[in-house]
């Protein structure tokens, strides 16, 4: 025997089944009339204010095509002045089907909804807690009063916004957009990830919920290399979307090519794969806000050509050691309030250099720290007076010096090659040596 609830959840279900098919029966007595209602002018008016006001933007579809039974088709959707998130909308050749079932909930619903390709333009928004969802018209009882999209599918979404004046996005990346509740997930997979911060990476995949007053990044899989299996970029974490405007975030890299990070002068001559983990936490959208910290680790690093060795070795006649493999480069990473420093940082190519200490750059983009450079003789051999007057300390093969930095991020200073110079001055020999090394250099046509 049924239980008193299955029964009524049966009832429920024969109630509903027989309300659908009323109103199958009703739209094929009515057939002409629902297809001019549906493509006529007074239809379209109510879907554009309908959609233009849960976007809170001014909006309209192109003229309406019916197909089929229940099937809807416009070549588009237009949007702008967005006041919220969304400033600008621009979908093509969007079509889906209207199920009959969602009167019973009082709103337009329109299931597997596909749009072949949109672009939409997004912005910072300021909180607005104060602000409630209109409650439903009286009418609403008795005519649906809203539209509600069921699984929507983006071949082709582009998302773009402002980061540093300049415009930043995700390209032509596959959207399936789900109803969670009464929130949205997103789920996007393949196009482009484009910051002016970062290269241009593959968006491997995408899961976004907005469960307001946050919205929380299940996996953002960004990478490099569509070749590589591994996952290159992963970021999880959440965001305030209201009053409460803070930010986690957990950052980890796996393999990540070095080079397109970098200057591009410097992206031929400095070689690597990336790896490390960074957590961030910020009470708002501003970096100055923002604190962390993480580790840093680069492996098979080659410096290729480097100008300033390159310099080095012409000037002071030392051995050249060609590409320099580094057999050990890492770093911790903090921030705090818009200063980011680099502190045990450890470079070392076996057999010539050395590099140990701490990079700080300030909010005001200020240079300051202090390194330990250690050189091994071959490359002191130049200069007689090095070992007793600059590179003082010896440990194992290498003898160090201490480097003071200052000055700024775009002109940074050392004081490393004043001591040097003061040394050179006081030895007429090594004086004309250098000058005959230079003269050489540029008398090299090859």
């Amino acid at each position: 025997m049924l239980s008193a609830m299955g029964l009524a959840q049966a009832n429920r279900w024969w109630i509903g089944l027989g309300a659908f098919g009323i109103i199958l029966a009703v739209a094929f007595a009515a057939n002409g009339k629902i297809t001019a209602w549906v493509e006529g002018g007074h239809f379209r008016q109510m879907l554009d204010h309908e959609t233009s006001k849960g976007l809170k933007l001014e909006g309209s579809y192109s003229p309406l095509s019916r197909v089929g039974l229940l099937g809807v088709r416009a070549d588009g959707f237009t949007g702008t002045k967005g006041q919220k998130t969304i400033v600008s909308l621009d979908a093509h050749q969007i079509s889906g089907w209207f199920n009959p079932l969602g009167m019973a909930l009082h709103r337009w619903q329109m299931d597997d909804v596909h749009v072949q390709s949109g672009t939409v333009t997004l912005q910072e928004t300021e909180a607005n807690p104060g602000a409630k969802p209109p409650g439903m018209p009286w009418w609403g009882w008795f005519w649906p009063y809203r539209v509600h999209l069921e699984e929507v599918k983006v071949d082709d979404a582009t998302a773009l916004w402002q980061l540093g004046g300049k415009e930043s996005g995700i390209y032509h990346a596959f959207l399936e957009i789900t109803p969670n509740g009464h929130d949205f997930e997103y789920d996007a997979r393949g196009g482009n990830f484009n910051t002016p911060l970062t290269p241009s990476l593959d968006l491997q995949h995408l899961h976004l919920l907005i469960r307001k007053p946050r919205l929380y990044c299940g996996e953002l899989l960004l990478g490099d290399d569509s070749a590589h299996p591994e996952e290159q970029v992963r970021i999880h974490g959440d965001a305030g979307l209201q009053e409460d405007r803070s930010i986690n975030l957990a950052v980890d890299l796996t393999s990540l090519n070095v080079s397109p990070w970098l200057p591009e002068k410097w992206r031929a001559h400095v070689l690597g794969y990336a790896s490390g983990h960074f957590d961030y936490k910020s009470s708002g959208t501003g970096v100055e806000t923002a604190q962390g910290q993480g580790h840093l680790s680069v492996a098979h690093g080659v410096l290729h050509e480097l100008a300033p060795i390159r310099h080095y070795i012409a000037l002071t006649g030392s051995p050249d050691p060609g590409d320099l493999a580094l057999k050990v480069c890492e770093t911790d990473v903090n921030w705090k309030e818009g200063a980011v420093a680099a502190e045990n940082l450890q470079m070392e190519c076996e057999g010539v250099f050395r590099l140990e200490g701490m990079i700080q750059v300030a909010k005001d983009q200020s240079l300051s720290g202090s390194l330990q450079l250690g050189i091994t003789e071959p490359y002191l051999r130049w200069l007689p007076t090095a070992r007793a007057t600059i590179f003082t300390r010896q440990e194992g093969i290498y003898y160090f010096t201490t480097i003071t930095l200052s000055g700024t991020l775009k002109q940074p200073r050392e004081d490393l090659a004043s001591r040097v110079l003061a040394q050179v001055e006081k030895s007429p020999s090594t004086e004309l040596k250098l000058f005959f090394n230079q003269a050489g250099e540029w008398l090299d046509f090859r």
